[in-house]
């Protein structure tokens, strides 16, 4: 009924309409600060905006790819994860930090739910171009072109030093190579996995070795949303039935990433491994 009414009256005002209700859009800040985001452990307003205040630090110091908004999301989801009870364990895991600014996030809310953050990378950059597959695909953004053997290098020193500086290095482990030699050897159960990997071969490393590590209901995010090379590996039915004896599981943000920030994209993306649908609500638009 709203919608039909919306659409009758002039466009100047629907325009109008359009506009006020933007400035009532909660951006991932104004959410984190004023939702329950962070109460099944014990923060409290003032524990979130020392939380912000000090991810912003970190952002004026340390080189990112990434921006507050993307390490606010990806950290309100560690949030909602129960306090583990292991903490050797129960892992939340990176792979791609390039010079550790969305690390720090998440080492801040591994601190805070008790669990270990392990950190895969070759700390030498991209391993190479890709040149192969032909240019990289970015429809929504206009862009091609091709990555750069070396891009987003950031040492294991370098790295360190930042989480230690603006996070919590105690609860990090670094597992450095490239991910083809070290992801083999992952044997943790994950709660939480977040790629930013750039390459379609990192990408399907990162799932053949950790996916089955990875709990029912638990979260993917990759920065890697706006590249539609690397997306179509979350649809590549023969890919996922080979390796994984799977059905593809798709991806939330294909193409133009989640609309966290005021330009309505981003490089964020998700997917949920095996989701309990038997929590999903009923519209009438579906029978």
């Amino acid at each position: 009924m709203l919608k039909k009414i919306y659409y009758k009256i002039p466009s100047k005002f629907q325009i109008f309409l359009s506009k006020l209700a933007s400035k009532f859009i909660s951006s991932p800040e104004e959410n984190f600060l004023k939702s329950t985001i962070g109460n099944k452990h014990g923060l409290t307003i003032n524990d979130k905006l020392l939380i912000i205040k000090k991810l912003k630090y970190s952002l004026v110091n340390v080189e990112s790819a990434t921006d507050l908004n993307a390490h606010i999301l990806i950290m309100s989801r560690v949030f909602e994860l129960n306090k583990a009870k292991n903490f050797n364990t129960s892992t939340v895991v990176e792979c791609g930090t390039f010079k550790g600014a969305t690390a720090i996030a998440l080492s801040i809310a591994c601190k805070i739910t008790n669990r270990k953050l392990i950190i895969y990378d070759s700390f030498k950059g991209l391993p190479n171009s890709e040149r192969e597959i032909g240019k990289r695909n970015y429809p929504h953004l206009k862009f091609s072109g091709y990555y750069s053997k070396g891009m987003y290098s950031g040492s294991l020193e370098e790295v360190k030093k930042n989480i230690n500086i603006y996070g919590d290095l105690s609860v990090c482990e670094f597992r450095k190579g490239f991910f083809s030699k070290t992801l083999p050897k992952h044997k943790e159960k994950i709660d939480f996995l977040f790629l930013d990997v750039d390459l379609v071969s990192s990408t399907k490393d990162c799932i053949k070795y950790l996916w089955p590590y990875l709990s029912n209901n638990s979260y993917v995010f990759t920065d890697d949303a706006c590249d539609m090379d690397v997306i179509k590996v979350w649809f590549d039915k023969k890919w996922w039935e080979k390796n994984l004896k799977l059905e593809a599981p798709g991806f939330i943000g294909s193409g133009c990433g989640l609309p966290i920030n005021l330009n309505s994209f981003s490089s964020l993306g998700y997917i949920i491994k095996n989701p309990d649908k038997s929590t999903y609500r009923k519209v009438s638009w579906l029978k």
